[in-house]
């Protein structure tokens, strides 16, 4: 999975990028845009608590990668997102807009004061603007080439949604228009975590009721987040952060509530597989198969699907073993269309 990471000039947006993935990020240069991407593991105790039990040599995450884009420069048109932005952004699964509310008149905001919410209107704008010319464009090759009729009426359904200055998450499809619509990747359409980053002062107070009202009306997540903080708390070696985080008055970093946050918005659930040669969490849809989790650890589990055994992460740690689990009845046995759980243990039995 991707996520794209969004902002103004000046927003801490490359600091929010810096605090999630540490100095282990690839460059990446798309048409003259520096494009950063790093890999961030999705925190999860219930695969810590199965390392502490099998102790395997191997531990996999589940993760995500995040894109670092190109600092928006806003002029009278708008936000100012390059093409260059737009295409790499449609790429991404979903996408993160950094929203400054810090004050620093060393770093000044370029469009002179911090308003969050205006930013925030002009993120969402900026979103539909860009799906509204790409729909325009289609609508108007197709005219001349007289397209599909079903094609046509899902674009002037998803016009309609815009023109009524609304993003494309809000917009009810059924199943067709779902399908004909998701090709076209409109950065409408895609999950939105608005992040506000805000000043130390502020850590721990809830941003304001026009910015939560905002983020429910147009379906999208709000996160407060101190990019400032959490890149001092990312350079700090593992026992300096928790006594960092006690000082703080804080259970956990920002970093990790916001990864989970992600993780949540991009509708992923994590199963988990476990002996004493690897750990793995695997990242999979919510609603997902049993066979089509297991042609998730391997093409052949799915194609030889004969069942899964699943027992629940709590209930394996009550039980203490996958053979006491089996030999006390609390190993299930589940077929094809079985419905994979968040937080399920999974043993595969197939045959190829």
């Amino acid at each position: 999975m991707k996520v794209a990471i969004i902002g103004l000039h000046q927003s801490g947006k490359t600091t929010v990028f810096k605090s999630l993935v540490g100095a282990v990020a690839s460059p990446k240069n798309s048409h003259g845009q520096g494009i950063h991407v790093g890999n961030v593991k999705v925190p999860d105790n219930r695969l810590d608590r199965l390392v502490e039990i099998f102790n395997p040599p191997k531990i996999v995450h589940a993760d995500i990668d995040f894109m670092d884009m190109a600092g928006a420069r806003p002029d009278e048109k708008g936000t100012g997102l390059t093409p260059q932005v737009i295409i790499e952004m449609r790429s991404a699964d979903a996408i993160v807009a950094v929203v400054r509310a810090f004050n620093n008149p060393s770093v000044p905001h370029p469009l002179d004061t911090i308003d969050p919410l205006r930013d925030m209107k002009n993120i969402e704008a900026e979103l539909n603007v860009t799906d509204m010319i790409q729909i325009e464009n289609r609508l108007q090759r197709m005219a001349r080439e007289r397209s599909d009729t079903m094609e046509k009426e899902a674009l002037l359904k998803a016009k309609e949604c815009l023109d009524a200055e609304k993003p494309l998450r809000l917009l009810d499809m059924n199943e067709t228009e779902i399908r004909i619509l998701t090709g076209f990747h409109f950065l409408s359409r895609k999950p939105l975590l608005l992040l506000l980053n805000i000043s130390e002062q502020d850590i721990g107070k809830p941003p304001g009721k026009e910015l939560t009202d905002f983020a429910e009306r147009n379906d999208c997540s709000l996160m407060p987040y101190c990019a400032e903080v959490e890149l001092e708390i990312s350079e700090l070696q593992p026992d300096e952060q928790a006594g960092f985080l006690v000082e703080m008055g804080l259970h956990d970093s920002g970093k990790d509530r916001f990864v989970r946050k992600v993780y949540e918005m991009l509708r992923l659930i994590s199963f988990f597989t476990a002996g004493e040669t690897e750990v793995h969490a695997w990242s999979v849809a919510k609603g997902i198969r049993a066979i089509n989790a297991a042609g998730k650890v391997h093409s052949d589990m799915e194609r030889g699907f004969i069942r899964a055994e699943i027992i629940n992460f709590e209930d394996f740690v009550k039980i203490g073993s996958m053979q006491a689990a089996r030999e006390s009845g609390h190993l299930r046995l589940e077929g094809k269309d079985y419905e994979v759980c968040d937080g399920d243990m999974v043993v595969f039995r197939f045959n190829v």
